[in-house]
């Protein structure tokens, strides 16, 4: 019988380490669950913030993008305002005075002022143009109006 009371004693202590052992082990799952939860929640709070700065540094590029669209959109009307002043001057000129100016220009711009020139007057000047100058001049000016017209 003393057997008998000493195995049970020895069978509940066993029994109360392997339960303590269990709940031992279900609070450390809990503390590192929490810690888990925990850990989870500051890296959702971070991602949030920098989804803000990314939100506001987004925000901030789309202005300096538009800003500069302004500005360039302001040159380029002044560069074009700046062409029909100078197309007006040429125009007033004799033709022949004005071809032996286009002569000296470098052929993009020649072409830029030639097309701010009124066709006919344009035409008067392209005449008074070296044959090869006035030649490319007038493929590049073709380029540029079907390009434009597509």
């Amino acid at each position: 019988m003393f057997k008998k009371a000493v195995i049970f004693a020895v069978l509940i202590l066993v029994l109360g380490i392997a339960a303590g052992t269990l709940i031992g082990q279900q609070t450390s799952t809990k503390q590192a669950t929490s810690i888990e939860e925990e850990r989870l929640k500051i890296l959702q709070e971070d991602l949030a913030k920098k989804t803000e700065e990314l939100k506001k540094l987004k925000s901030e590029i789309e202005a300096k993008i538009k800003q500069q669209e302004e500005i360039k959109a302001q040159l380029e009307r002044a560069q074009q305002e700046n062409y029909q002043r100078l197309a007006k001057i040429y125009e007033s000129m004799p033709p022949e005075e004005a071809a032996a100016r286009i002569e000296k220009l470098d052929n993009e711009t020649a072409v830029t002022l030639l097309l701010a020139i009124k066709p006919r007057q344009a035409g008067k000047i392209l005449a008074n143009v070296s044959p090869e100058k006035a030649a490319v001049l007038s493929k590049r000016m073709v380029e540029i109006k079907e390009k434009a017209s597509r």
